[in-house]
């Protein structure tokens, strides 16, 4: 479904048109326009609050200040007398207001005087709005509670402030009497919203009778109270006015602990009255031709915002009218007679507006036969001008963050710019639409916050916790000195607990909750809120709760579902939604406690503002959670000794599911056959766990790269296995133990033998293998969808393409289409020239083959495979499973017997040379290393550790012993090539290698803004360069030059065994130091830092706060290697002559190399291509 794009400024100017209309054609609108002389009386009387309240009620006497839903009492089936809502809304007038409110201020007059307590607690209504200006006539402190809470809770509220009146709605007058029995300081109790001929009512307030306490002078009503106030005396206003004494005590929700009291001073509160015109922040100050404020107010009293609501549009000579019913069951309706000129908006509120619009549009659409599209227009005009009510001018939405696109959406539905606002009890308005409001804010600034890895110096934007200093910030809690002083830093600064990014000067984005965050045991922190606030609209859930302990690794949930979704239909939701949102494993709720009834304020669940109450659901659901846990560890262990045991008798997919299920703690229903490890909350760490398990339970190799590759799912884990099961010979039976033997702490060159890895079965047929072909008309190329290996098949392509060739390149899929998706992805990088290259060679000389070089016959029938041995002229092999961190046990199946399947294919029927890529890892821990020295001699036992790269070093330099036994042994040609690091392309836009550590390193320092003054230690005597750094060396070659140098001496071989280091050997000064120099030269803004260890913490604390797409390509996982300051070197420390020697000889016109005079240097132009290719990517911001 599609959208229809508004901009700002074309939606401004149809309001402002549609705004005049109203001012000229509807009476009630224009009625309702606030008075200019008003609202300067009103200001110039601040902070005089009754004053204020006063001059507004009397000027607008006659004027509809409240209106409230029509009802007329009539039979109900079983005879007692109900409310039944009628199609229109009654007002009353500011004058009427006014007078109630004076009278039952003088009814209370025996027990409240100015600052003691007024307490109310009720739906917010007419009524209620009486009881609120009587406690300013009065002078009183008012306290609104928040209705639905716990009778607990409010006793603890009245124990602390003491109110000596308590007003309440009619439908919570039994909370009222038991807060009362706990709090002899309540003398009075008026009841709101009673009507004598409803029977319920009446029956509440006889029970209350009954029942109310003997410190209880009289329960009234509203209406009794007004008219025994007619009686008496008419009480006089405060005399005093004190800006500083407390107006009212506004409760926060409690939801990290005990409500806490925000004092609102009179200066304070008085500011809302000051204001005529909040809901539109673009106003000018003139007020001539501004539509009246008419408002619907469904917020509660004991919210900022529902009293911002009331306040402010009483002092703007508006009419606010009250929702019907408190569960908002009737919102829609009210909407629809209210008829609203401003909307004030919360997220709860904008869903409720976005799924009637898009089921409206759905239902449309089917009834008519025509598409969503097509009627969506209509669907939404028909909405905005009848449901709600055809008047709105102006929305604000708040109280909670809330998704751009939903308020994209019902911005689109209102027909007007929907605007953010944020603020708190605390501190007042403080942004609209991310802008800073000054005034109230007179400063504010950022706070690091470590434990999330926020901080001021994350780039590209600043983060952390927002402190502010605003004109309307509360002094602070009532009785609370403590709390008070954690609210405030040592220099004055309010602390919001809210982190945010500041984009610009006085632009900020709310980011996360300082609050409600959990580390778990594995060391990483989850943000609660958050992630709760994601995983609410999944379409299984209708509230959630989510659970962790600091001693487990996951997540649960307490989850209310949503149209009685069932345990595993509520998990495939959230597992799908963090698919979605692309959240971490460990963010993902592991199982979950379905609750008994919904979060609500009545049973203690939720607060007034609707917010979580931790400690209550914690209480609550704390028990079954801890039992969950338990559970599922006791059933985790003794399933998978279970699965040990009689795992290899049952069928293999079975096995493999329940053992995916055990290890990830899944239900069983969720894990079928088409799930993939990772989607099932498994990661890299969890694979190996699971690799090791089906391991002992089949006795077969099954490396990581099976559980994790894209094409693996439970099924293709249960074929791998299947097969290594059915032909133990043919899979090649070779494995880490039986090479190496089991447990092996070292690796020994001369446990590599052909007939350990190959079988002495086909080492005997290997004898009569043919000679080399003297024409490569087909070469088969494995990796190809890999960095390297992507440029290698677009040379071969290309010299194929020349004599008709073909590239046979093997890849794995689950068929020959998803196959070559997969090879176009790795050219499909928004470079149109790239793309036209590859897919014009592709056309003509490519050949793609579902297979896998760790796989029996190349994981191909044997048909194909004959085919393959019979056609195939030369063999390039880059394919391996890069990971640094898996051991060699884990990549001696892809590495060390793909690559002996690569020899065995190319001792089949004809000898076939050999390409291979090799890494300069296999040089680690050989003293005397040398470029063509044999492997074997040089290198004879490498230790297996869990040093950096050891495994996967290790997994090369068998590959190497294989192929060079294999060269002995039959005459196999074979050309190794040892690269280091391989850069980007220079001119394919978006060709870089994004997990390598120079990608990451470069979009890291970008990101971060900051680098080391040196990357290199200054105490070793090396020479210095120009600005005194250590005069240093950064290996690494472009793309482009590495694949046609590998290409065109690899291609070449026809005989022997060679070995090329692939390094860049100069001694230029051209290191690190001189790419963060290029970086700023690019135009990017980096920070150097002199000492080295302070630059490491900022580091690392700015990578851990990056985005998610920013962290996850970052040098996070690989921030070890900069942990401390590297030695400087003056060119490569590796030996690369013969491989200089043969680029410099390598002159034959037309070869790749023609052209090329020696190996290149890393240059500026490579440097700035990364930039702009991280740009591409959308990894970095375009400046």
């Amino acid at each position: 479904m599609t959208s229809t794009i508004t901009s700002r400024d074309t939606r401004t100017d149809a309001v402002a048109a549609r705004a005049a209309h109203l001012f000229d054609t509807d009476a009630e609108v224009r009625a309702a326009a606030a008075d200019p002389a008003v609202s300067a009386q009103v200001a110039d009387l601040t902070p005089d609050l009754h004053a204020m309240v006063e001059v507004v009620m009397d000027r607008y006497a006659d004027r509809p200040a409240l209106g409230r839903r029509a009802y007329d009492v009539e039979p109900a089936d079983d005879g007692r007398r109900v409310r039944r809502l009628q199609q229109r809304m009654d007002t009353i007038t500011y004058g009427s207001l006014w007078s109630d409110a004076l009278d039952l201020a003088t009814a209370l007059g025996d027990v409240a005087t100015p600052d003691t307590f007024v307490a109310t607690l009720g739906f917010a209504g007419a009524d209620y709005v009486v009881a609120e200006l009587a406690t300013v006539r009065i002078g009183a402190v008012a306290v609104p509670l928040q209705s639905g809470a716990a009778p607990g809770r409010l006793a603890d509220i009245a124990a602390e402030v003491e109110p000596v009146a308590l007003v309440v709605d009619n439908e919570q007058l039994s909370t009222a009497t038991a807060v009362a029995a706990e709090c002899p300081s309540i003398r009075r109790i008026v009841v709101l919203d009673h009507d004598d001929r409803v029977n319920d009512d009446e029956d509440r307030l006889a029970e209350a009778r009954r029942s109310a306490p003997g410190t209880v002078l009289a329960i009234e009503t509203l209406r009794e109270a007004i008219a025994r106030g007619r009686t008496l005396p008419r009480l006089a206003g405060p005399e005093a006015v004190d800006p500083d004494r407390i107006a009212t005590l506004i409760y926060t929700s409690g939801s990290t602990g005990t409500p806490k009291g925000a004092i609102h001073t009179q200066r304070i509160v008085s500011r809302l009255w000051s204001k005529s015109h909040w809901y539109d922040q673009s106003a000018e100050s003139d007020e001539a031709g501004r539509p009246g404020a008419i408002t619907l107010d469904y917020l509660p009293m004991s919210h900022l915002a529902g009293r911002a609501v009331v306040f402010t549009t009483l002092a703007a000579g508006g009419i606010v009218y009250f929702a019907s019913s408190s569960d908002l069951s009737t919102l829609l309706d009210d909407y629809a007679l209210a008829r609203p000129t401003v909307a004030m908006l919360v997220p709860r509120v904008c869903d409720l507006l976005r799924q009637t619009a898009l089921g409206r549009i759905e239902t449309r659409a089917h009834r008519t036969g025509e598409s969503a599209d097509a009627v969506r227009a209509e669907v939404l005009e028909d909405m905005r001008s009848t449901t709600l009510g055809g008047r709105i001018l102006s929305a604000v939405v708040g109280t909670a963050p809330t998704s751009p696109e939903v308020i994209d959406f019902v911005s689109e539905l209102l027909d007007t710019t929907v605007q953010n606002n944020y603020g708190s009890t605390e501190a007042g308005m403080v942004l609209f639409d991310g802008v800073v409001q000054r005034p109230p804010v007179l400063e504010y600034r950022l706070d690091d916050v470590p434990e999330l890895g926020y901080a001021v110096t994350d780039r590209p934007y600043p983060r952390g916790e927002l402190l502010l200093k605003t004109d309307s910030l509360v002094p602070g809690y009532y009785k609370r000195p403590d709390v008070t002083a954690e609210m405030f830093s040592a220099d004055g600064f309010y602390r919001t607990g809210d982190v945010v990014a500041e984009t610009e000067p006085d632009h900020l984005v709310y980011v996360d909750r300082r609050k409600n965050v959990l580390k778990l045991a594995q060391g990483e922190f989850v943000a609660l809120s958050r992630l709760e606030s994601i995983y609410a609209s999944a379409d299984a859930v209708d509230q959630i709760h989510l659970h962790g302990s600091g001693e487990r690794s996951y997540l649960l949930a307490v989850v209310v579902p949503a149209d009685g979704a069932d345990t595993a239909t509520v998990l495939d939701s959230l597992q799908a939604l963090a698919r979605e949102e692309q959240l971490e494993s460990y963010e993902v709720p592991r199982d979950i406690v379905l609750a008994a009834e919904p979060f609500t304020q009545e049973n203690g669940l939720l607060s007034g503002a609707n917010k979580q109450l931790r400690p209550a659901l914690t209480a609550r659901y704390g028990e079954a959670l801890e039992d969950r846990y338990r559970e599922i560890d006791e059933g985790q262990t003794a399933k998978m000794s279970e699965l040990r045991r009689r795992g290899a008798d049952a069928p293999v997919l079975e096995t493999v599911g329940e053992a995916a299920a055990a290890l990830l703690g899944c239900a069983g229903t969720e894990v079928s056959p088409d799930a993939h490890f990772t989607d099932l909350g498994g990661d890299s760490l969890s694979a190996l766990t699971f690799a090791t398990l089906l391991q002992d339970i089949f006795e077969v190799d099954v490396p990581v790269t099976v559980v994790i590759a894209p094409s693996s799912d439970l099924a293709a884990i249960a074929t791998h296995i299947e097969r290594r099961r059915g032909d133990a010979d043919a899979t090649g039976a070779a494995t880490f133990a039986s090479v190496h033997g089991a447990h092996a702490t070292q690796a020994r060159a001369d446990q590599l033998t052909l007939s350990a890895v190959l079988g002495d079965e086909f080492l005997s047929s290997a004898a009569d293998v043919g000679p080399v072909h003297t024409d490569t008309r087909t070469v088969l190329l494995t990796g190809a969808n890999g960095y390297l290996g992507r440029f290698l098949c677009l040379e071969w392509l290309e010299r194929q393409a020349a004599v008709g060739g073909t590239v046979v390149c093997l890849v794995r899929g689950r068929t020959a289409a998803d196959a070559r998706a997969r090879l176009d992805t790795a050219f499909d990088t928004g470079d149109p020239a790239l793309w036209s290259r590859w897919t014009t060679l592709a056309d003509t000389a490519l050949e793609v083959v579902v297979g896998d070089v760790g796989e029996a016959n190349l994981g191909v029938s044997d048909e194909e495979y004959a085919s393959l041995a019979e056609r195939v002229d030369r063999i390039v092999h880059p394919a391996a499973l890069v990971n640094h961190a898996l051991p060699y046990e884990q990549l001696f199946g892809p590495n060390v017997i793909g690559t002996a399947e690569i020899a065995r294919l190319a001792l089949t029927h004809h000898l076939k040379p050999v390409t291979y890529l090799s890494t300069v890892a296999v040089a680690a821990g050989v003293e005397a290393f040398s470029e063509d020295g044999d492997i074997r001699e040089i290198s004879p036992v490498r230790a297996l550790d869990e040093s950096y790269a050891n495994g996967y070093g290790t997994s090369k330099w068998a590959g190497e012993v294989v192929l060079r036994n294999a060269s002995d042994a039959f005459g196999l040609p074979v050309t190794v090539f040892r690269s280091d690091m391989i850069l980007a392309h220079p001119r394919w836009t978006g060709q870089l290698n994004v997990p390598d550590i120079f990608t990451r390193t470069v979009l890291s320092l970008i990101a971060t803004g900051i680098a080391p003054e040196t990357f290199y230690r200054q105490d070793t005597g090396a020479p210095v360069d120009d600005a005194g750094r250590p005069r240093a060396h950064y290996d690494g070659l472009p793309a482009d030059f590495t694949a046609a140098a590998i290409t065109e001496l690899g291609g070449s071989a026809t005989s022997g065994h060679r070995t090329f280091d692939v390094l860049n050997p100069h001694d230029d000064g051209i290191s690190l130091d001189t790419v963060v120099d290029w970086i700023i030269q690019s135009g990017r803004t980096i920070r150097r830092i002199a000492d080295y260890d302070t630059w490491f913490a900022e580091f690392s604390d700015a990578l851990e706060s990056l985005p998610s797409a920013q962290r996850s390509a970052s040098v996070l996982p690989l921030r070890h290697a900069y942990a401390r300051p590297d030695l400087p070197t003056a060119g490569s420390p590796l030996p690369a002559e013969v491989f200089r020697a043969a680029v410099r000889d390598t002159s034959t016109p037309g070869s790749a190399l023609a052209d090329i005079d020696d190996i290149p240097h890393l240059s500026r132009d490579l440097v700035a291509k990364y930039v702009r290719d991280l740009e591409a990517l959308g990894l970095i911001p375009t400046v």
